[in-house]
């Protein structure tokens, strides 16, 4: 329909300003700084999306989602550009990842709960694993063109290039459809999610040790364009949704749920043999796959298992349990390098990731 098309659009655009943000341990490594201050500057922005992501999920259904979209993308973008005038680690740079945690809350928390009021039901899964892919997609895209600018223009001319991403993201939300609120209320009991956030947090750990600290670990092994790993990463994403879906559907959910765990975990575990691009690709294109499945699959489990009759306030608790993975992985892999090395805290991470497995059976119910 033309209004998921709207949605798809200032989601993608959203996402362009946010992914070439992902270069931003480049830029504190530019600074001087080191692991440590990295996993810092990453990890304030998920404890401003933590504290943040249950306020924008109820104000969501109070004023509607089309108005906490906009907020959201208009936080994002502004502060970008500020990162200019940043010349050491402190309270400037900070504040910009505060503020810009609180956008993202604002924008990416209502996005999948917009998708399953705008689709039918039926169809919700496919849909939001197409805007998984569409959003994933950038983490290809920002970063590449991001490498691109620092390269030939210097980290300024990167924000700017950023920002405006965001402004396109925040004209576009305006012409997102207005939902109806609705004012009848499910109870809302934190148990009944325990699961489903353990899940996506370990997700999120996965997920946050590579994004975050793969390109500087790719500088020390002599790899210094990381956009190799983004773009592998997204292709493999987008094979998931384009090509393996139907596959997938017919050998089953639990099985698909393992096979993706592995893919998933493949990068981390074998991050001593990414000596060369061709290696890189390969592990990257895997860990897309594992990724790609299982991002959408948990997000959906949550909107229509957890609180059905909340899907606000249920996709807002996803992405806050995600990002405490991405804490998780900010803070304790950055302490975890310093102790111990890259290669050994990604090989930690593959083993923490394990866990995903036993959830297949309290999850998956086919």
């Amino acid at each position: 329909s033309v209004s998921y098309l709207v949605l798809l659009i200032a989601n993608f655009f959203f996402f362009l300003n946010f992914s070439q943000l992902l270069l931003l341990p480049k830029f504190v490594v530019h600074l001087g700084l080191g692991p440590s201050d990295i996993g810092i500057v990453m990890g304030v922005f998920s404890i401003a999306v933590l504290i943040s992501l249950p306020f924008a999920g109820m104000v969501s259904e109070k004023i509607g989602k089309k108005k906490v979209f906009i907020l959201g993308t208009l936080l994002m973008s502004s502060a970008t550009p500020v990162y200019m005038y940043v010349h050491s680690m402190g309270l400037p740079i900070l504040l910009l990842r505060v503020i810009q945690g609180v956008g993202f809350s604002c924008a990416f928390g209502v996005t999948a709960a917009l998708v399953f009021e705008i689709v039918q039901a039926s169809s919700g899964r496919y849909f939001l694993g197409v805007l998984t892919v569409s959003n994933i997609s950038t983490h290809a895209i920002g970063p590449a063109f991001g490498e691109y600018m620092i390269r030939t223009a210097g980290f300024d001319l990167y924000f700017v290039s950023a920002a405006l991403f965001g402004v396109i993201a925040c004209l576009s939300g305006f012409f997102l459809p207005r939902m109806t609120i609705r004012t009848a209320r499910s109870p809302v009991h934190l148990s009944t999610a325990l699961t489903h956030m353990t899940a996506t947090v370990v997700l999120g750990m996965v997920f946050g040790s590579a994004a975050i600290f793969l390109p500087p670990y790719l500088m020390t092994a002599g790899i210094p364009d990381s956009s190799f790993f983004f773009v592998s990463f997204v292709c493999g994403s987008l094979m998931v949704w384009a090509f393996l879906y139907r596959i997938l559907e017919r050998i089953g959910e639990r099985v698909s749920w393992i096979v993706s765990v592995v893919f998933l975990l493949v990068l981390p575990a074998g991050i001593s043999g990414v000596a060369s691009i061709p290696m890189l690709v390969l592990l990257s294109g895997l860990f897309g796959l594992g990724y790609g499945y299982l991002y959408p699959t948990l997000n959906a489990l949550f909107i229509s298992d957890v609180y059905p009759g909340r899907k606000g306030l249920a996709n807002s608790l996803f992405v806050w349990s995600f990002n405490l993975g991405m804490l998780l992985a900010s803070f304790g892999f950055g302490r975890m390098s310093d102790a111990l090395g890259y290669q050994q805290s990604f090989l930690l991470t593959a083993i923490i990731g394990l866990i995903l497995i036993l959830f297949t059976t309290r999850l998956i119910k086919t």
